[in-house]
């Protein structure tokens, strides 16, 4: 990239800095920025999105380094309530890898994770579509809400928690969807390290598991629907945790494998909810990229929502720039 445009770039957006770092899962973080400035700051709501930049080292097919101003996009995973911005960062690549393909370090988020310290400043431009997938409940039309995610989905929903914890409105209800393939990346004999408290950090592989776990029980308006698709075992659920419901296998599969109607199962009203989906293109559509290029196309949430549940299209919508991002890879 050219010196002026590197340098032109590096304006774009608003400075804030980094203040905290959590460790959400072996491979995950969340990192809590302010604005340096309150020229800095920006209103947004919940379901949009930031792009983030910031100069990253990254390696090249030489063995050496070289450091380039690089772009993504994150889901703000913090509420427009409160006068900071959290993005959860999973690292979607390995650190150190390089794309056959092009020969290029394409990978961001296993380099941020490393490199980017308590303290730096970063640029965040703030996407400003006006209809993103949350904007019917950003402008309080709908209250009452199934929120499907995927295990790479869920920073909108935490976004909308948070908002309803500040907001305390007694009319807003949410049921959150949230499937993963396993809880834990350490299972031995397929039992899980801790049945119950806190799960060890390093090996979960849940975003925002326990926070969800303590939030549902403090929240009468929100249930946690958890379903993991490659696990024998789930935690067992105690009978005072009603909001927080444990399931093997894909949802609007029973156990036996035939059709169930999920929404339905837990609480939803088929008529009334609201259902936004966030995730892979798989996960809410059902087109999945095989290793050898070719596309399957199966069903997704989405689909499944209208076949079986018989949910209406206008209350359904999807995440569309994630779709647009990652195109039908899982």
């Amino acid at each position: 990239m050219p010196e002026e445009l590197s340098a032109r770039k590096s304006q774009e957006g608003h400075e804030w800095q980094i203040t905290e770092k959590f460790k959400e899962t072996h491979d995950t973080y969340t990192y809590k920025l302010f604005p340096v400035s309150k020229s800095q700051r920006f209103d947004f709501s919940i379901g949009q999105f930031v792009t983030v930049s910031t100069l990253l080292k990254r390696p090249t097919t030489s063995g050496g380094l070289e450091e380039n101003l690089v772009n993504r996009a994150y889901s703000i995973a913090s509420s427009p309530t409160r006068d900071f911005i959290e993005l959860t960062i999973k690292e979607e690549k390995p650190y150190g890898y390089i794309n056959p393909v092009t020969g290029k370090p394409d990978a961001f988020a296993a380099y941020f994770n490393k490199q980017v310290k308590l303290g730096d400043k970063i640029r965040l431009k703030l996407n400003q579509s006006k209809e993103h997938f949350l904007w019917k409940v950003a402008a309080g039309i709908e209250k009452n809400v199934a929120y499907w995610s995927g295990a790479n989905g869920a920073q909108s929903a935490r976004s909308l928690i948070q908002y309803m914890e500040d907001k305390k409105d007694p009319e807003f209800n949410l049921i959150l969807f949230y499937s993963n393939t396993k809880l834990s990346t350490d299972n031995t004999n397929n039992r899980y390290i801790t049945n119950d408290g806190p799960h060890p950090i390093d090996s979960l592989n849940v975003i925002y598991y326990n926070w969800l776990i303590d939030v549902a029980k403090k929240l009468e308006n929100l249930k946690v629907i958890f379903t993991f698709t490659r696990e024998q075992e789930i935690p067992p659920r105690s009978t005072k945790d009603l909001r927080i419901i444990y399931r093997k296998g894909r949802f609007f599969l029973n156990p036996d494998g035939l059709p169930e109607r999920t929404l339905l199962k837990y609480g939803g009203n088929v008529e009334t909810s609201f259902n936004p989906i966030c995730g892979s293109s798989g996960f809410i559509n059902g087109i999945v990229r095989l290793p050898d290029g070719k596309i399957n196309r199966g069903k997704g949430i989405l689909q499944n929502l209208m076949e079986i549940e018989g949910v209406k299209p206008e209350k359904t919508d999807k995440e569309q720039f994630y779709l647009q991002q990652v195109g039908v890879n899982q």
